[in-house]
Formats: C-alpha cells, sequence, structure tokens
C-alpha cells in the first residue's frame, strides 16, 4: 500500500503535464528511452521540442556528470514509452533529492492528448472553425460551425481523441449532426463511428457518417447512418452554410477536399469552377502546409504520384491564393505546435515555400517516390480497421498508433 501510494505521488497525468507546458511552469522533462526509441519519436510540445534524453541504464551508474545535467532547481518529469522506466527513474532521482514525477502510461499516454485552436475568420463570417490538434501523432482534426444555430460537422477525427470534440461542442453551445472522414486513414483509426454512436447515444438523435464514394469501403456497422458521397455533392452545416467535397486523388485515391460554402455564393452548374468567394478548404492528408501527402499506402506509388500532381496543378492551384489551407496532419518535426495557435496557411504562401510544386509532373513524380519517409507503424492494419467503420470501444489502440504520422512527403 505504501509503495502504491508513493507511485501515486510520484505520477503526473500527461493532461496535467500538458496544462504545466500551457502555463510556461518551469519543469524540465527527462526522456529516459534508448536513443532508438527517443530518435522516431518524442514528446515534442511547444517549448519543449527536444526533452533531454539520458537512458534510465545511464542513470543508474550514478555518474556525478551525468547528474549535474538535471537541474535541481526544476521539477523534473520523466518520461519513458509506457511508464515503467520513467517510474524507475523518478524513484531514483527522488531519492537524490530531486523534485521529479513519472508521466503516468508514457508516450502511450501522451498520444491520447488534444489541443485546440479557432481559425480566425471574419467577423461577418456566418461560420466558425476549431482546429483539434493530437499532439503527439500530429493528428488534426475539424469542426465547422453555424453561427446562426449551432449546428455543426465535424471533419477528420481521430479516436483516441474523439471527446476532445465532444468537448468544443459542448463549451460552445454547438449540436454536432455530421461526421465526415476526407479519406481512409492508414496512420490513426477513424473516430467518426465511435463519435457518431455516442452522440447519437446521448442524445438519441441520428448523426449522418460520411465517406468518399471512391475508397474500398467494406462496412461491418449496421448502426449508424452510413452516407458515401461524390466529388461536387454538398454536405449541409445548416440552412446557409455547406462543404463541397473536391475529389483531389493522390495521397489515396478516393480522398475528398471539402470546401465552404455561402448558399449566396453557392456556384451554378455554368460556373461550378468560381471558387473565388471560398477561402477554407479542408485538404485532408492531399496537402498540408509544408508537404504533400504519400503515394504509396496502396502500393502504387507512381501512379498516385501522377494523380497528386494533377489534383494540385489541375484542382488546388485554381483556388484564389488566400484560400486557407486546413490539412488533417502536421509535422512534428518541422513544425512547433503552440497552444491554441492553429497550424494553417494558404495557397499562395505555400506555393513560396515548397518550389517543388512547380516541378514538371515527371520531375515531381520522381522526387516524391524517391524521397518517401518510413511508412507509419502498422499501416496495413489501420487500413483493414478503418474499412469495417466500427467504433472499437475494446481496441487496445496505443502500441498500435506508436509513433508520429507519417503520410506526408516534407517539400520544403
Amino acid at each position: 500500500m505504501d509503495d502504491q501510494k508513493t507511485d501515486n505521488r510520484q505520477e503526473i497525468e500527461p493532461t496535467e503535464l500538458k496544462k504545466k507546458i500551457d502555463n510556461h511552469e518551469d519543469i524540465f522533462i527527462l526522456d529516459v528511452r534508448t536513443p532508438q526509441e527517443y530518435e522516431s519519436w518524442r514528446l515534442s510540445y511547444d517549448s519543449h521540442q527536444n526533452p533531454k534524453l539520458i537512458p534510465v541504464d545511464r542513470l543508474f551508474l550514478n555518474d556525478s556528470n551525468l547528474l549535474k545535467e538535471i537541474p535541481k532547481d526544476k521539477e523534473i518529469v520523466t518520461v519513458c514509452s509506457h511508464g515503467n522506466r520513467s517510474m524507475m527513474a523518478a524513484r531514483l532521482l527522488s531519492q537524490l533529492g530531486y523534485n521529479v514525477k513519472s508521466v503516468r502510461g508514457g508516450m502511450a499516454s501522451w498520444n491520447r492528448v488534444s489541443d485546440v485552436a479557432e481559425i480566425d475568420v471574419p467577423k461577418e463570417a456566418p461560420f466558425r472553425i476549431w482546429q483539434v490538434r493530437r499532439i503527439s501523432k500530429g493528428c488534426m482534426g475539424y469542426i465547422v460551425s453555424s453561427k446562426e444555430d449551432g449546428a455543426a460537422v465535424v471533419i477528420d477525427p481521430s479516436r483516441e481523441v474523439y471527446e476532445a470534440f465532444l468537448n468544443v461542442a459542448k463549451e460552445n453551445g454547438l449540436k454536432i449532426i455530421k461526421v465526415i472522414d476526407t479519406h481512409q486513414h492508414a496512420d490513426h483509426v477513424s473516430g467518426v463511428a465511435k463519435l457518431v454512436t455516442t452522440i447519437s447515444t446521448e442524445t438519441n438523435s441520428r448523426v449522418g457518417a460520411y465517406f468518399s464514394s471512391v475508397e474500398d469501403y467494406h462496412s461491418e456497422n449496421m448502426e449508424i447512418n452510413i452516407n458515401y458521397i461524390k466529388g461536387g455533392e454538398q454536405i449541409e452545416v445548416s440552412k446557409n452554410i455547406s462543404l463541397r467535397a473536391i475529389h483531389t486523388p493522390g495521397h489515396t485515391n478516393g480522398s475528398m477536399s471539402f470546401l465552404i460554402e455561402n448558399s449566396e455564393d453557392i456556384p451554378t452548374a455554368e460556373s461550378s469552377h468560381d471558387l473565388s468567394t471560398n477561402p477554407y478548404l479542408f485538404t485532408g492528408d492531399t496537402l498540408f502546409v509544408d508537404g504533400v501527402g504519400r503515394p504509396d499506402l496502396r502500393e502504387e506509388a507512381k501512379k498516385y504520384a501522377g494523380l497528386l500532381y494533377e489534383t494540385y496543378h489541375q484542382l488546388v492551384i485554381q483556388l484564389p491564393e488566400n484560400t486557407l489551407i486546413l490539412p488533417a496532419h502536421f509535422n512534428g518535426s518541422s513544425i512547433t505546435l503552440k497552444h491554441g495557435i492553429p497550424i494553417a496557411d494558404t495557397i499562395g504562401s505555400i506555393k513560396e515555400k515548397i518550389k517543388h510544386l512547380s516541378m514538371d509532373k515527371d520531375e515531381f513524380v520522381h522526387f516524391v517516390t524517391d524521397t518517401l519517409p518510413s511508412r507509419p507503424m502498422n499501416y496495413k492494419t489501420i487500413i483493414d480497421i478503418n474499412k469495417k467503420i466500427l467504433p472499437f470501444d475494446d481496441m487496445q489502440m496505443p502500441d498500435l498508433e506508436a509513433g508520429p504520422n507519417s503520410c506526408a512527403v516534407s517539400m520544403k
């Protein structure tokens, strides 16, 4: 019993660690994993981008020079994969006079921590947009709501942080009526089914789930209202606001992007390509603020890279340069996520930063396929899971989704 009490006192919940970082408390994060683990995935958030690494076995050498690298005038927070090694380190450092706590559940639990940022839109805009970021995984989803009646649509929720979307809705008096996936994700389990099931159960209402009609879903879910959408179709948010699906293949064959439209400027059949009044585009994994979606997760890299090029040049580049790109991922190794600050950029800015987008098609295809990063861990298993569109209440996902997202080809 005494040992358990000591353990509890020496542990800190991942959400509490985030609060300390958000509040700019003077803490020192110490990663006690191996260098290989650290290089593949680390705690990177706000001012803590590269925490100090000292493997736990080195700590137990009791090297005085090594211990000098750990400050005694700060609170020490140790972290490992699941919380076991970091607890060993915390006990040792506590005996040596340090004020120290271990992250409960380690990186596996930190992988479920999220942050929210509201997108800045003009005061006269009839909608609001929130960006929900899964800090460690680099996943991003969105809530688009009507200012008039609070109706809301969710885009690309991650299963592990589905509650964050519910919290945003509750805090802002929103009613989530529809949930969308831009494509069939390969790096994380989709939260669409879980979110729809939860809302439907709690409110006794029928919430729509929307997926690309071009993806190869094999739904085993008979409990929710599943809709398959095509490019050009509209998903209504409220009377005056809708999201228009644009088929943007390349990352996957069925990837969809979604453009916010107001009723007064929805294009007619004669002007369906005039998108000048619609400056917000949710791109899923098609286009990021510093790269493009990887084309190889369906084993046809060159074919899909060619599709990606055509999507960019025939569709995305045709939008106004002030169109704000709102992607489904960010690269934690090149972008510093800060509390409450959105990750987004305009098409004009992205074109300036990503010079490779001005290559001709052959150059682009060769560059993208020759610079692919390692594939996401367990991506084939995750794809198979997402095909079934189930809420996966009993699934243990920390190890399945371990590691950062790897769905982008950085092109800066």
